[in-house]
Protein backbone atom coordinates (compact mmCIF):
# COMPACT_ATOMS: atom_id res chain seq x y z
CA UNK A 1 0.00 0.00 0.00
CA UNK A 2 3.29 2.61 0.63
CA UNK A 3 3.54 2.60 -3.29
CA UNK A 4 -0.18 3.45 -4.08
CA UNK A 5 0.06 5.96 -1.04
CA UNK A 6 3.12 7.43 -3.25
CA UNK A 7 1.73 7.87 -5.86
CA UNK A 8 -1.47 9.53 -4.53
CA UNK A 9 0.78 11.91 -3.06
CA UNK A 10 2.62 12.81 -6.16
CA UNK A 11 -0.95 12.95 -7.75
CA UNK A 12 -2.06 15.25 -5.40
CA UNK A 13 0.60 17.32 -5.86
CA UNK A 14 0.49 17.52 -9.55
CA UNK A 15 -2.90 18.62 -9.09
CA UNK A 16 -1.84 21.30 -6.82
CA UNK A 17 0.73 22.07 -9.76
CA UNK A 18 -2.62 22.74 -12.05
CA UNK A 19 -4.39 24.56 -9.91
CA UNK A 20 -0.88 26.85 -9.65
CA UNK A 21 -0.48 27.22 -13.73
CA UNK A 22 -4.24 28.60 -13.82
CA UNK A 23 -3.65 30.95 -11.45
CA UNK A 24 -0.49 32.05 -13.48
CA UNK A 25 -2.37 32.33 -16.68
CA UNK A 26 -5.65 33.89 -15.58
CA UNK A 27 -3.53 36.71 -13.91
CA UNK A 28 -1.57 36.86 -16.83
CA UNK A 29 -4.68 37.41 -18.73
CA UNK A 30 -5.44 34.11 -20.31
CA UNK A 31 -8.55 32.54 -18.17
CA UNK A 32 -9.67 29.91 -21.30
CA UNK A 33 -6.03 28.62 -21.04
CA UNK A 34 -6.20 28.66 -17.64
CA UNK A 35 -9.85 27.09 -17.80
CA UNK A 36 -8.60 24.17 -20.04
CA UNK A 37 -5.33 23.39 -17.76
CA UNK A 38 -8.37 22.89 -15.21
CA UNK A 39 -10.56 20.94 -17.39
CA UNK A 40 -7.20 18.53 -18.05
CA UNK A 41 -6.55 18.24 -14.48
CA UNK A 42 -9.92 17.49 -13.79
CA UNK A 43 -9.84 14.93 -16.19
CA UNK A 44 -6.35 13.25 -14.60
CA UNK A 45 -8.35 13.53 -11.24
CA UNK A 46 -11.10 11.28 -12.03
CA UNK A 47 -9.17 9.29 -14.88
CA UNK A 48 -12.36 9.87 -16.95
CA UNK A 49 -12.64 11.96 -19.92
CA UNK A 50 -14.49 15.30 -19.03
CA UNK A 51 -17.74 14.59 -21.32
CA UNK A 52 -18.22 11.54 -19.00
CA UNK A 53 -17.42 13.33 -15.45
CA UNK A 54 -19.59 16.43 -16.23
CA UNK A 55 -23.10 15.00 -16.57
CA UNK A 56 -22.94 12.56 -13.14
CA UNK A 57 -24.46 14.04 -10.13
CA UNK A 58 -22.46 15.02 -7.72
CA UNK A 59 -22.68 12.27 -5.53
CA UNK A 60 -21.65 9.66 -8.11
CA UNK A 61 -18.34 12.07 -8.80
CA UNK A 62 -17.73 11.83 -5.21
CA UNK A 63 -18.14 8.32 -4.99
CA UNK A 64 -15.72 7.31 -7.97
CA UNK A 65 -13.30 10.37 -6.60
CA UNK A 66 -13.50 8.25 -3.27
CA UNK A 67 -13.58 5.02 -4.63
CA UNK A 68 -11.53 2.24 -2.81
CA UNK A 69 -9.40 5.27 -1.07
CA UNK A 70 -8.57 5.25 2.30
CA UNK A 71 -9.94 7.87 4.26
CA UNK A 72 -7.39 9.93 4.67
CA UNK A 73 -6.44 10.08 0.94
CA UNK A 74 -10.36 10.51 0.15
CA UNK A 75 -10.23 13.86 2.28
CA UNK A 76 -7.37 15.20 0.33
CA UNK A 77 -8.53 14.10 -3.09
CA UNK A 78 -11.98 15.61 -2.07
CA UNK A 79 -10.67 18.58 -1.08
CA UNK A 80 -8.29 19.01 -4.18
CA UNK A 81 -11.15 18.82 -6.27
CA UNK A 82 -13.21 21.53 -3.96
CA UNK A 83 -9.97 24.00 -5.18
CA UNK A 84 -9.22 22.90 -8.74
CA UNK A 85 -13.63 24.28 -8.85
CA UNK A 86 -12.87 27.41 -6.38
CA UNK A 87 -10.00 27.85 -9.05
CA UNK A 88 -12.39 27.77 -12.28
CA UNK A 89 -15.11 30.35 -10.04
CA UNK A 90 -12.28 32.85 -10.36
CA UNK A 91 -11.59 32.34 -13.93
CA UNK A 92 -15.24 32.64 -14.62
CA UNK A 93 -14.60 36.31 -12.74
CA UNK A 94 -11.99 37.07 -14.74
CA UNK A 95 -14.05 36.06 -17.94
CA UNK A 96 -16.82 38.43 -16.42
CA UNK A 97 -19.70 35.81 -15.72
CA UNK A 98 -20.53 36.10 -12.18
CA UNK A 99 -23.53 33.87 -12.85
CA UNK A 100 -20.98 30.64 -13.40
CA UNK A 101 -18.59 32.04 -10.62
CA UNK A 102 -21.35 31.72 -8.07
CA UNK A 103 -22.92 28.83 -9.41
CA UNK A 104 -19.29 27.27 -9.20
CA UNK A 105 -17.94 28.78 -6.17
CA UNK A 106 -20.80 27.19 -4.30
CA UNK A 107 -20.60 23.70 -6.41
CA UNK A 108 -16.96 23.74 -4.79
CA UNK A 109 -18.01 24.65 -1.19
CA UNK A 110 -20.99 21.86 -1.60
CA UNK A 111 -17.71 19.25 -2.25
CA UNK A 112 -15.63 20.58 0.62
CA UNK A 113 -18.84 20.29 3.07
CA UNK A 114 -19.49 16.87 1.21
CA UNK A 115 -15.72 15.76 2.18
CA UNK A 116 -16.09 16.88 5.78
CA UNK A 117 -19.31 15.61 6.39
CA UNK A 118 -19.04 12.26 5.00
CA UNK A 119 -15.56 11.35 6.55
CA UNK A 120 -17.20 12.50 10.01
CA UNK A 121 -19.67 10.32 9.85
CA UNK A 122 -21.06 8.43 13.22
CA UNK A 123 -19.52 11.77 15.05
CA UNK A 124 -21.70 14.47 16.51
CA UNK A 125 -19.91 17.13 14.90
CA UNK A 126 -17.41 17.18 12.21
CA UNK A 127 -14.03 18.64 13.03
CA UNK A 128 -12.60 21.53 10.69
CA UNK A 129 -9.07 22.34 9.95
CA UNK A 130 -7.82 25.17 9.76
CA UNK A 131 -7.56 25.76 6.30
CA UNK A 132 -10.37 23.67 5.62
CA UNK A 133 -12.36 26.29 7.45
CA UNK A 134 -10.50 29.16 5.79
CA UNK A 135 -11.18 27.93 2.50
CA UNK A 136 -14.84 27.64 3.33
CA UNK A 137 -15.01 31.18 4.76
CA UNK A 138 -13.56 32.23 1.65
CA UNK A 139 -16.43 30.39 -0.45
CA UNK A 140 -18.87 32.02 1.37
CA UNK A 141 -17.42 35.74 1.16
CA UNK A 142 -18.03 35.02 -2.57
CA UNK A 143 -21.61 33.82 -2.56
CA UNK A 144 -24.24 36.66 -2.39
CA UNK A 145 -25.71 35.13 1.59
CA UNK A 146 -29.34 35.01 -0.26
CA UNK A 147 -27.84 32.65 -3.41
CA UNK A 148 -26.75 30.30 -0.92
CA UNK A 149 -29.02 26.74 -1.96
CA UNK A 150 -30.82 25.60 1.10
CA UNK A 151 -28.92 22.44 1.46
CA UNK A 152 -25.53 24.16 1.65
CA UNK A 153 -26.77 26.33 4.48
CA UNK A 154 -28.29 23.37 5.96
CA UNK A 155 -24.75 21.59 5.92
CA UNK A 156 -23.32 24.61 7.08
CA UNK A 157 -25.68 24.47 10.81
CA UNK A 158 -23.05 23.19 13.55
CA UNK A 159 -19.56 23.51 11.85
CA UNK A 160 -17.86 26.59 13.12
CA UNK A 161 -16.07 28.89 10.75
CA UNK A 162 -16.20 31.95 12.50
Amino acid sequence: MPARDDYILRFLNLLREAISESMKLREKGRPDQAMFSLMVAQEKLFARPLPEIAPMPLEEQLRLLTLNEPPAMARQKVFGYAQLLREAGFNYQARDRRDLAESTFQLALNVALQGVLGSSEGSAAPTLDAETAEFMRDLLGRIPPEALHAPLVEMLKGLQLA
